[in-house]
């Protein structure tokens, strides 16, 4: 019972440390607790476990602290195979936890040269779909092929890494703004906003609302504050970056000339890739990430049509959730390795970063607007997401 215990506790650290959302996390722990005839009552926040394990008048309580997580859908997936055969009874726990350590110690799939290449080529894609030129495709890939550059540096130290969207966003937004009085095809709005877009919280808002609507108040609270304050720190950064570059040159905002009209598709089948390979997912999921980004990308688009830009999101949410549940389903793995990557290029992280800024500059009509339609949507992919659960169950916690 002991090893079964510290399995258990093992298993849960494993997977807050890989992302996984408070009601999956709990309800994996519970769904594994039952199968080895343990009784446990589980709480889980963004920054804590607590689990209790026992009869009720001999509980026995464990608190884990946490400082944060990491997105590396190549290893949870195979912590979730871990915990399929733990829980079977096809390994031990001791041996199971021996394998966790393992996943934990081993180094990501994509090394570091290769992922940060990826920030590059994801944000140069992302400048397609805010309607940017092609000059602005490409500083927005050098832009953020530096501030991948940046982030492995800034991983090396806790207090650098926590300045490091303040940091990276002072960067993005001078660098684009010192371009464009040199390079006048170049609009830096967008060539910002795109460059950053991998930092944006907007997949942490998502997990928030979800985990609200699932009635996990306490650790949606929290993560939604989180999401609001890397906002704020966004905001800030570019604030500065502005205000730095206007003191030194005259800044030039140009009006884009259009892609043709297969250029988002390139873009999308581009950045399909390039997050798959920034969250470190397994490459035989490629597959299937390219075709969740494809189909949410259609389902919004006709959602769009149908329900106006706002709601539209949802009919591409509850598609997304449908093809993540049936990938669930057919080859027995988690639902997260194809949702995350393909929900990351619906989420409304950019709508909240401009309604941050518009505050900031005392454009408070127009921020309030973006900032309540960022929740808007926040809401209607957790509303898609939701009913897709209810239409096809993924028949599994993860």
């Amino acid at each position: 019972m002991e090893d079964a215990i510290a399995f258990v506790l093992a298993l849960g650290r494993a997977l807050h440390r890989y992302g996984t959302p408070a009601d999956r996390l709990e309800e994996a722990l519970k769904v594994c607790c039952q199968r080895l005839a343990i009784e446990a009552e589980v709480f889980t926040a963004p920054t804590a476990l607590i689990m209790s394990f026992g009869a009720p008048t001999e509980l026995k309580t464990r608190m884990l602290r946490f400082e944060g997580s990491e997105l590396d859908l190549g290893k949870l997936e195979k912590v979730d195979e871990v915990a399929d055969a733990v829980s079977e009874r096809r390994m031990l726990p001791r041996e199971g936890i021996a394998r966790l350590d393992a996943i934990i110690a081993a180094p990501p799939a994509f090394g570091r040269g290769l992922s940060t290449l990826m920030h590059g080529v994801t944000a140069g894609a992302l400048a397609v779909f805010f309607g940017g030129s092609l000059e602005d495709v490409a500083v927005a890939g050098a832009i953020g092929l530096s501030l991948g550059l940046l982030a492995q540096y800034a991983k090396r130290s806790t207090d650098q890494a926590r300045v490091f969207e303040l940091v990276g966003a002072a960067f993005a937004a001078f660098m684009a703004s010192v371009v464009s009085s040199i390079w006048y095809a170049v609009t830096p709005s967008i060539v910002i906003v795109a460059a950053l877009i991998v930092l944006l919280p907007g997949m942490s808002l998502t997990v928030a609302m979800t985990e609200l609507a699932t009635r996990h108040l306490i650790a949606g609270t929290a993560r939604l504050m989180s999401a609001v304050i890397v906002l704020l720190e966004l905001v800030v950064g570019v604030a500065l970056g502005e205000r730095a570059a206007v003191a030194l040159v005259t800044v030039h905002q140009a009006v884009p000339v259009p892609l043709p009209a297969w250029a988002p598709w390139v873009a999308l089948v581009a950045s399909s890739i390039g997050v798959a390979i920034v969250v470190q997912a397994q490459v035989r999921a490629f597959g299937w990430i390219l075709a969740a980004c494809v189909v949410g990308y259609l389902g919004n688009l006709v959602g769009t049509v149908w329900l106006g830009g706002q709601m539209g999101v949802m009919v591409g949410a509850f598609a997304l959730g449908v093809l993540g549940n049936g990938y669930a389903r057919l080859l027995k793995r988690p639902a997260q390795v194809v949702l995350v990557p393909a929900v990351l290029l619906l989420v409304p992280g950019s709508m909240g970063f401009r309604g941050m800024a518009s505050l900031l500059s005392r454009d408070t009509l127009t921020g309030v607007e973006s900032v309540f339609a960022m929740f808007v949507v926040a809401i209607a992919i957790v509303a898609g997401l939701l009913i897709a659960n209810a239409v096809v169950s993924s028949r599994r916690s993860l």
